[in-house]
């Protein structure tokens, strides 16, 4: 038999040092990279938002990752997009 589940996880993650480098024209851009990375991941991004100095990701957990395999991987791809644009 086939066991289901569906886990859903709140992420939330800072700027480095709380810095307030995500400025209202970056945000949407940003928050679209995000969600595509979730995707990318084999999780559904239900909402992704946030402010100038965090993030906040409304997603799934896919069955394949951890919560921290999936943060740790959604911050790197983020990262070194935010520093390509620089």
């Amino acid at each position: 038999p086939q066991s289901l589940s569906k886990i859903l996880l709140h992420l939330v993650f800072s700027t480095k040092n709380r810095e307030c480098w995500i400025d209202d024209a970056l945000q949407p851009e940003l928050h679209s990279y995000l969600a595509g990375s979730c995707r990318g991941l084999g999780s559904e991004a239900y909402r992704v938002g946030g402010t100038a100095d965090h993030v906040h990701i409304a997603c799934t957990l896919p069955r394949t990752l951890t919560v921290s395999a999936l943060l740790e991987e959604v911050k790197k791809s983020s990262s070194a997009w935010a520093k390509q644009r620089d």
